[in-house]
């Protein structure tokens, strides 16, 4: 395969093929093993799974790689995988064709692009529809908006990149379930829906005392007053930590805490 020049970024949209149309999983044993081995190898190279999808004969996948170990990775992980398969099924020679394909991604509609498309495989094949099929990360991207970080750590793929792009469960799933003749379109109304919920949560902060580029220097108990007010407007915690740059523990602990003082207080906290 030629070589590919590392992406600013840091992503890209990943495929391995069995080779000659060689099926590489036989059933939901080997689907198991593989995912369990690929979150292995890319979290000891440090590289991050965004999407996973796999079919019968491949496997697609969006990466970040910011050290350039992602060809290690792989190698390491279809090697293995392969050597697994071959002992269980009885088979013998290359199970993958020798190079992964990859492409780099190098703006956030390409990431979003290469993510919608890696959900997508299955019903563009025939398999399954993108909502239904079992053997993707749409699913644990979906879990992800309503899941604590505990909870996320427990798939196979990291949402956080998702959430910051998409901004909310049903942006996410109306673009992955859109099929858009070009795309940009799409994700300009999305843009805009963003900018939008950004300036409402800004002109909220300001009601409260600090614009939101503020609330991270603010004094405690201001910091907390915008963050509490932001919270019960409706905006999530993953929403505030983007908007004001505090971290999700922290915003998290900060609305517990003042929800268990509204229940001491019988709701009056201000």
């Amino acid at each position: 395969m030629q070589r590919v020049w590392r992406t600013v970024t840091g992503f890209y949209h990943v495929c391995a093929r069995g080779t000659g149309k060689q099926l590489i999983f036989e059933g939901d044993e080997d689907r198991w093993d593989f995912l369990e081995l690929m979150r292995e190898c890319c979290r000891e190279a440090g590289v991050t799974v965004i999407a996973w999808c796999l079919m019968g004969n491949h496997v697609d996948l969006v990466l970040s790689d910011y050290e350039d170990t992602m060809s290690a990775a792989m190698q390491r992980l279809l090697l293995t995988y392969a050597r697994r398969f071959n002992k269980r099924t009885g088979r013998t020679g290359h199970l993958f064709q020798n190079r992964f394909d990859r492409r780099s991604l190098d703006t956030d509609w390409q990431v979003m692009e290469a993510i919608r498309s890696v959900h997508a495989d299955p019903q563009e094949a025939g398999v399954g529809l993108i909502e239904r099929y079992p053997w993707s990360s749409f699913a644990e991207h979906l879990r992800a908006y309503d899941s604590d970080a505990a909870d996320a750590t427990r798939g196979f793929s990291d949402p956080s990149c998702m959430l910051e792009l998409f901004g909310s469960a049903e942006a996410f799933a109306a673009y992955s379930l859109s099929t858009p003749e070009g795309g940009e379109p799409t994700l300009g109304d999305m843009k805009e829906t963003e900018w939008e919920r950004h300036a409402f949560a800004d002109k909220l902060a300001k009601s409260l005392g600090v614009p939101l580029r503020g609330v991270k220097a603010a004094p405690p108990a201001r910091r907390d007053t915008v963050i509490v007010g932001l919270h019960d407007a409706g905006f999530t915690v993953r929403q505030i930590e983007r908007y004001t740059g505090i971290g999700k523990s922290t915003v998290s602990r900060i609305v517990r805490a003042r929800a268990r003082t509204a229940m001491r207080t019988g709701g009056n906290v201000m």
